[in-house]
């Protein structure tokens, strides 16, 4: 991500390190399904978050496809607020669960996917 820790942007797709955190945090939410108990369902939201959060350092494959820098700019602002409302929505789920409020963590469970969808339609091929 440029500028986040003067970190330089690395491009990244499906077998890259994005492609793997964004695995691990797909995978992580996945796996809620058969957790038991609230213990296991909030571990697995703090792997997922740490994906996100990872997931930072680097930039979707096709922003080397962005020549006008402007553009690539406003690109990933984007991306990285988007990467943010994962996050959000990831601790908003955590709260859930520790209240144990099941019917709240389902509704941001479909935010989260709905997210999902909205971020692969705009930064994957």
């Amino acid at each position: 991500m440029m500028g986040f820790a003067g970190l330089a942007p690395s491009y990244a797709d499906d077998e890259t390190p994005l492609g793997e955190e964004m695995s691990t945090l797909s995978s992580s939410l996945k796996k809620l399904r058969k957790a038991k108990t609230t213990e296991d369902k909030v571990a697995l939201v703090h792997t997922a978050q740490e994906a996100a959060l990872n997931s930072l350092k680097y930039l979707p494959i096709i922003f080397k496809e962005i020549k006008d820098e402007k553009e690539k700019a406003k690109a990933t602002a984007d991306y990285k607020m988007m990467s943010g409302q994962v996050y959000v929505k990831l601790c908003e789920l955590e709260l859930a669960y520790l209240a144990g409020d099941e019917e709240k963590a389902d509704e941001i469970r479909g935010q989260l996917k709905d997210l999902k969808k909205e971020g692969h339609e705009k930064y994957t091929d």
